[in-house]
């Protein structure tokens, strides 16, 4: 390394020094020839370093180049390629040989089982499952035998009764008590098809509104059995009180209600001593279901053959009939329907779904938190309740939201699934509301969130435009729309469907839309049934639900419109919107 030394003083400030003195400057200038001197030769040799290095990386170049070339060939020749998979193993087996990777591979030789032994196994797994099949067969033949002699007065009957009107009142009843004596499926269907005026008579549909849902309730000993082996724990240590008589029971489950424990409330969201209810599926009702609904199938295929029952379809109530109630059986998917629901409702104060208690969810238990209030059905047999008016806004509300907004519908909205709670008067919110005058606040609870509907989009725009052509009384409209609501349309006349609801609507006026709406709805689903138009379940189901909610809506408050309400909140083009707005504006002028 060269460095270079200023041996130049630098003048001290305010001083002077124009003439250096002569021995001074001979000294630097000697020293200047000596560092030039020094710096040369520092020059060259860093020259000669440069010039060998840059040898050195020509040969690495030329080396790169050749490993390139080998690589390539090792990669591409068959040659090259047998080489590297023999080489490798032995280069890795030579570099890493010991005595300890020797033992390694010291081990016995396996015994390899005999083709016979192994062909003998595989004929008894499937002479196992033969066996299986064979047994599920019997009893699937053997409970098709108590069905067959149960059913067998009301079917023998249908021909005269249905057919002929002889006895019509009668053998509805007696369609109604062997539902009832045939088992959870068969009640279930009884209370779908009770809302499926498309595809039943309207008769047979209020009977079969009247079905108990009422069941035996399982011993306790199942239902201890059940939550133990769903969440591997012992009862008591999940819960620090478990009442062991159901609170309720129906055909598919029953309901305890519990305390948690602090083992209980570990894992979630709640704390010890929150109380909860613990819902415990029925022992068995899983596969008696699943084998009631294939004798249905069967069923419902041999009466499409009968005089008196083939034009009730029940081959096409069958076949839509089975998705809903799998739904039903899985409690798992029940704490997500009710998961989401709370979601969708989150900012709702007045309005709650029961809260799922994960990680205590399993497909045949469900806990979840226990919800207070009284069933709505004490407020719709009261008409002079002062929060009637409240609780059936809020219930169309509520609808509509998951109608047109979340497109995720309460499927199962009877007056048995919801619940009232009311601010206790006597509560410090409560003495506000007295002081300060203001209106009643109810809260409603939606249970049993096992059925949902759920709509396409192409679904979802029909329905929109169902419910607009009824509001704006186009029969034909609305004709089109139900037509397209199927892919596979089996109507046999869709020109004389489409001039029917065209005559219907004709001959009413707005006002009785919006007054009489369930009776509206109703001539539309019988001209359906009529005409063997094929909608769709989940459709049918919405429209339904619809005229569910409009029923106990009004009877809690007579002035309330769904369709008029539904009107305002459905899509409009600007026009329509001008239009409106108008006639509101022309209206106000006239009352002042």
């Amino acid at each position: 390394m060269v460095v270079l030394i200023d041996m130049h003083p630098k003048p001290e400030p305010g001083r002077r020094e124009d003439v250096l003195r002569p021995d001074l400057c001979a000294s630097n200038s000697a020293l200047q020839q000596v560092t030039s001197a020094l710096a040369e030769r520092a020059l060259g040799d860093l020259r000669e370093e440069v010039a060998q290095h840059s040898g050195g990386l020509g040969r690495v170049e030329e080396l790169e180049q050749q490993l390139v070339a080998v690589t390539s060939s090792l990669n591409t020749l068959p040659t090259g390629q047998r080489l590297v998979a023999v080489g490798v193993p032995l280069a890795a087996a030579s570099l890493y040989s010991s005595t300890e990777s020797a033992q390694c591979h010291a081990a016995e030789p396996g015994r390899g089982l005999p083709l016979v032994d192994v062909r003998a196994h595989a004929h008894q797994l499937l002479f196992g499952r033969f066996l299986l099949a064979a047994a599920e067969e019997v009893l699937t033949l053997l409970r098709g035998v108590y069905l067959y002699l149960l059913f067998m007065p009301a079917v023998l009957s249908a021909p005269v009764c249905m057919g002929l009107g002889v006895g019509r009142k009668a053998w509805l009843l007696l369609m109604r008590w062997t539902l009832e004596r045939a088992g959870p499926a068969f009640i279930k269907w009884g209370q779908w098809a009770a809302t499926r005026p498309d595809l039943f008579p309207g008769d047979l549909c209020t009977e079969l509104a009247r079905l108990h849902t009422g069941a035996p309730g399982h011993t306790l000993t199942h239902t201890r059995t059940a939550v133990e082996a769903a969440f591997r724990r012992p009862l008591e240590e999940l819960f620090d009180e478990f009442d062991p008589a159901p609170v309720a029971s129906g055909s598919i489950a029953q309901v305890h209600r519990a305390v948690l424990s602090a083992r209980g409330a570990s894992g979630s969201c709640y704390q010890p001593g929150t109380v909860v209810a613990v819902k415990v599926r029925h022992p068995g009702v899983s596969p008696l279901m699943q084998r009631d609904v294939l004798l249905m199938h069967r069923a419902a295929a041999l009466s499409a053959r009968l005089p008196g029952l083939a034009a009730l379809r029940l081959d096409e109530s069958v076949r839509q009939f089975g998705g809903p109630l799998r739904e039903q059986l899985d409690l798992a998917l029940e704490a997500r329907h009710l998961a989401r629901f709370n979601r969708n409702f989150r900012s709702w104060r007045n309005l709650s779904f029961p809260s799922p208690i994960f990680p205590l969810v399993a497909p045949d238990v469900l806990v979840e938190t226990f919800e207070q209030g009284r069933l709505i059905s004490t407020y719709v047999n009261s008409p002079n309740n002062r929060y009637n008016k409240a609780v059936a806004d809020l219930g169309l509300n509520c609808y509509l939201k998951m109608l047109l907004k979340d497109n995720f519908i309460h499927a199962d909205l009877h007056p048995g699934n919801i619940l009232v709670r009311v601010v206790d008067p006597n509560s410090p919110w409560g003495r506000v509301a007295h002081f300060f005058q203001l209106p009643p606040a109810p809260h409603l609870v939606l249970l049993d969130t096992g059925m949902v509907a759920t709509l396409t989009p192409s679904d979802q725009r029909n329905l929109v435009q169902f419910f607009k052509a009824i509001t704006s009384k186009d029969g034909q409209a609305l004709a089109h729309n139900i037509l397209a609501f199927s892919e596979g349309q089996t109507c046999p006349d869709p020109a004389g469907f489409t001039s029917e609801l065209k005559s219907l609507f004709d001959g009413l006026d707005l006002e009785k839309i919006k007054d009489h709406t369930s009776e509206v709805i109703g001539d539309i689903m019988d001209t359906i049934r009529r005409h063997q138009v094929a909608l769709k379940g989940v459709v049918s189901t919405v429209v339904v639900t619809t005229l569910v909610l409009e029923g106990w809506s009004t009877k809690l408050n007579p002035d309330i419109r769904i369709m008029e309400t539904m009107k305002e909140m459905l899509p409009m083009d600007w026009r329509e919107r001008m239009s409106r707005t108008v006639d509101k504006l022309v209206a106000a002028d006239v009352e002042v």
